[in-house]
């Protein structure tokens, strides 16, 4: 009798740990879209306020440090009223955010409207992924990929409906009111998840502030929060300012925006790719050949005009590049799966704070130099971010990884 109470146990967790997934992807997938709406319409949104690029990256840098700030936060927020409160938050900040957008008009409700929406991109952002990292699942790393699949099939579609919108000559703030409907259906599937509330925790700030410390100063996650940095300023700088990139090549934002798709469609196939590779080798060295990779292709890129060649570096670089968050976060939860919440607020603090400043600086350098600026930018953070995993990679820095 207990061994069948056992295992009725054993399904019922394993039952509530695919429905915290399912639900994870799908909120990440609404995530694709909210994060990767804004980059293919940046010549839209530059024409219509009568603005140049360089105000779009202020305004990018802007929303960036409201993703930022939640960083600080979410993690001991979570721990005090729960994952299921934190992301119904998270949601009615997105859905006050597009709201908003829709009736932007101005230079000032841009700003003011974006900053919303990223308050709860990061709030969301930051609490799914924790939510994953957190929680008990046999396959770490391939939960992790699996999660970030959804935000890859958002950033698909993000540009596809661009592209749409365009064709259908809609305003570009229209798109942002059709997307509170998706949105609030996957809310109806939160209603219904089961999150478990783990074991209680001493919630003091001075405990919670001495895990943060420990955390912080363990040279493992320093290198992950490096890797962060580097990673995400590449793929969300090249990501926002591709569709303009291409304007000055004179291609237009209808065909640009599907370019944009069929880069992104590459990022998810190799998410999918890797998600099989991790079996295979070990995490530390794909993350090395997964930044030189990005680096090569990247570079042909850059170097070789004819457009044919160009769209198929794009298109290797996107596949090459993918799934490194996703990566490095599981590594530093080398150093223990209880500080989860710690981790993945120092991991996406240092990612945050590398797309504020490099966003500015590829709107800045695009507008007043040339639109090659963001090739530049980008090499030279995959050069960094080879140094990084590198480094990662020495033989006896493995023994470093340590619980604490």
């Amino acid at each position: 009798m207990g061994r069948i109470v056992d295992l009725l146990r054993i399904e019922r967790i394993r039952v509530s740990e695919r429905s915290i997934l399912a639900f994870t992807v799908l909120q990440r997938l609404m995530l694709g879209i909210l994060i990767n709406i804004i980059g293919p319409i940046v010549p839209l949104i530059a024409s219509d306020l009568g603005i140049g690029l360089d105000y779009i990256g202020k305004t990018i840098s802007l929303g960036t440090f409201a993703v930022l700030l939640t960083s600080f936060s979410i993690g001991y927020l979570t721990e005090m009223f729960g994952f299921k409160r934190i992301i119904f938050a998270g949601i009615l900040f997105i859905i006050s955010g597009c709201v908003a957008m829709f009736y932007t008009s101005s230079y000032l409700v841009f700003n003011l409207s974006y900053f919303i929406l990223q308050f709860g991109i990061g709030i969301l952002g930051l609490s799914t992924i924790t939510l994953i990292g957190n929680h008990y699942f046999e396959k770490r790393t391939s939960n992790l990929l699996k999660a970030n699949l959804g935000l890859s099939a958002g950033t698909i579609i993000a540009p596809l409906l661009v592209s749409l919108a365009v064709t259908y000559g809609m305003r570009w703030q229209s798109m942002f009111l059709y997307l509170v409907l998706p949105q609030a259906l996957v809310t109806i599937v939160l209603i219904s998840l089961n999150i478990p509330k783990g074991k209680a925790k001493d919630n003091s700030l001075k405990t919670m502030w001495a895990h943060h410390k420990k955390v912080l100063s363990h040279a493992h996650v320093v290198l992950c929060c490096l890797v962060a940095l580097l990673y995400v300023s590449t793929t969300q700088t090249f990501y926002t300012w591709f569709t303009s990139y291409f304007s000055s090549m004179d291609i237009g934002l209808e065909v640009s925006s599907l370019f944009l798709a069929g880069y992104v469609l590459a990022n998810m196939l190799g998410m999918v790719a890797k998600n099989y590779i991790v079996k295979l080798i070990k995490e530390r060295k794909l993350l090395l050949f997964s930044a030189s990779l990005s680096f090569c292709f990247l570079l042909s890129a850059f170097l070789f005009p004819h457009l044919v060649i160009k769209m198929v570096s794009i298109f290797l670089f996107g596949a090459s590049i993918a799934g490194n968050f996703s990566i490095a976060y599981s590594l530093a939860l080398n150093i223990g799966q209880k500080f989860s919440h710690q981790i993945s607020a120092a991991m996406h603090a240092s990612a945050y704070t590398g797309m504020a400043v490099f966003q500015y600086l590829a709107g800045y350098f695009s507008e007043h130099f040339s639109m090659d600026s963001i090739f530049y930018i980008d090499l030279g953070l995959l050069a960094g971010f080879i140094i990084v995993a590198a480094i990662i990679n020495i033989k006896r820095f493995d023994k470093k990884i340590i619980s604490i």
